[in-house]
């Protein structure tokens, strides 16, 4: 085994590092580096610090290096030391050392690699939140279907008041349309760009930062040159963000699993969400739901993990929040794209079971808060004491295990007259009606509830706050490909001696 330490790279270290961080250099971060060569050599040339030709030279040869890719399949041997010295040192032999040295005025590994960074980082979010954009869609569509499908909410896991599935799905809707909001928060942080930062205090040549952070697509640069080398609350925001938006949608995973399990049994799932038991026939799991769970947690960990690297790390230019981290954290994009397309596809296909929805309404009681609503209507007395006739009332009836809608009108009286000292005035009728799951949703028609004008007012708003948050993503991903249209024509001028 090599044992010298005294030449670099010693080999342990090779191995250990700079072997595998050449790698994850090659697959994520290429691409970026190609383009902020270009760009950089583009603003050098505006900028009078490389002459037209010499830059026509360094992009035809950047070219030709990015189209052959001579460094793929390189195997780390030391004689450089990561990607950028690799290029540059192809660049050298195609245009000789001194020219291609120029393209490296005023600029460092520092701000090329933290702004590689941001732009990966950047399309992956943009891509995230078409991913978020295309369940908010599905959970939409679905709340519509389902503005009359009765379910049954449940608060600290025991049956609570009858709703409609939109008018639930509509609580998610929200929530995603929020954590989108906090995604593209973090993504207006991550679209700054650091070069022309250097080292760390810019430099002493006439760099247009601005320049180069429009032909990147950026809408701006990071302004203080040390913070754009040594802050890192772009990436906590962007993993924090993220991570809240997997712990969310893990809440609303987890009561699809409840709803599916037999004693509920609130939805039926298509068989092609249903595995098989492999002795047990009769079996019906729906293991999706679990699969969706794990990937969802597994994701909210990564994130965590990004987040955690960043504690108690310098506040300066280091390793920890680099090539390692950041590949890292691509993991959790990964497992994103999976989770919320079959989120998506699972809601649209699962059916509301009815017949199990009324029936556990009926034996839970669950809409006899309107009984005790319609009491104070219509025999003009306090709530506080409506409800001591209804609780009476249900204690009787789930000791007896009698249905709501099977409560015998004169329990009823007589449980009033108990309570209150006189007969009610309530028909028969009337206490049908006010304890019906229909008439408990209609006239829970304020904002936010499951009524139908309540509700259609919801989700009209709610495809609008969407519309909203897909123009500001549309947005962004156009200024990029716009930069990117702009970036290549100009190298194309410049190459082929039009300007």
């Amino acid at each position: 085994m090599d044992q010298n330490f005294d030449k670099f790279p010693a080999a342990v270290y090779a191995r250990s590092v700079l072997a595998p961080d050449l790698d994850i250099y090659r697959t994520f971060f290429s691409e970026a580096l190609h383009d902020i060569n270009v760009a950089h050599g583009i603003m050098l040339a505006k900028q009078g610090l490389l002459s037209t030709g010499e830059c026509a030279n360094i992009l035809a040869a950047l070219d030709e290096i990015h189209r052959t890719k001579p460094w793929a399949n390189v195997p780390f041997d030391g004689s450089f030391e990561d990607l950028f010295f690799l290029v540059e040192q192809e660049l050298g032999t195609i245009v000789g050392a001194e020219v291609a040295g120029k393209l490296h005025t005023g600029r460092s590994r520092n701000d090329i690699e933290h702004t590689m960074f941001r732009m990966e980082l950047r399309l992956r979010l943009l891509n995230m939140l078409d991913e978020f954009s295309g369940l908010a869609e599905k959970l939409i569509r679905r709340a519509e279907k389902g503005k009359d499908e009765v379910v049954l909410l449940y608060t600290h896991g025991q049956p609570a008041q009858p709703s409609v599935l939109g008018h639930y799905l509509g609580a998610a809707i929200e929530f995603v349309l929020r954590d989108m909001r906090r995604i593209l928060s973090a993504l207006g942080d991550i679209d700054l760009c650091p070069m022309g930062a250097a080292a760390i205090t810019t430099s002493g040549f006439p760099l247009d930062r601005a320049e180069i952070a429009r032909l990147l697509g950026f809408s701006d640069i990071v302004e203080n040159s040390y913070g754009a080398i040594a802050g890192v609350d772009h990436i906590t925001s962007c993993y924090s963000s993220i991570r809240l938006g997997c712990l969310h949608l893990g809440r609303l995973v987890q009561d699809l699993v409840t709803w599916t399990g037999f004693e509920v049994r609130q939805i039926d799932v298509p068989d092609g969400f249903v595995q098989i038991s492999s002795i047990m026939p009769q079996k019906r799991n729906p293991v999706p739901l679990e699969h969706l769970r794990l990937k969802l947690s597994l994701a909210a960990g990564g994130a965590e993990q990004i987040v955690q690297t960043m504690h108690n790390t310098p506040f300066a230019d280091m390793n920890d929040s680099e090539r390692e981290t950041q590949a890292a954290g691509f993991a959790v994009f990964d497992r994103l794209s999976h989770a919320l397309p079959l989120l998506g596809d699972f809601i649209t296909a699962m059916e509301i079971n009815r017949e199990s929805v009324q029936r556990r309404i009926q034996l839970s009681m669950a809409t006899i808060t309107e009984l005790a609503d319609t009491l104070v209507r219509e025999e003009d007395i306090s709530f506080r004491a409506a409800h001591g006739v209804a609780h009476a009332l249900s204690k009787s009836s789930l000791t007896q295990g009698v249905p709501l809608d099977q409560v015998d009108y004169q329990d009823f009286a007589n449980a009033f007259e108990t309570a209150i000292g006189k007969l009610p005035t309530l028909s028969k009728d009337k206490l049908k009606q006010a304890t019906s799951a229909a008439y408990f949703i209609a006239i829970r028609d304020l904002p936010g509830g499951p009524g139908v004008k309540s509700m259609a007012a919801s989700l009209a708003g709610y495809s609008v706050t969407l519309q909203t948050l897909q123009n500001e993503t549309e947005r962004l991903r156009l200024q990029i490909d716009r930069a990117n249209v702009d970036r290549n024509e100009q190298a194309r001028k410049l190459t082929s001696g039009k300007e």
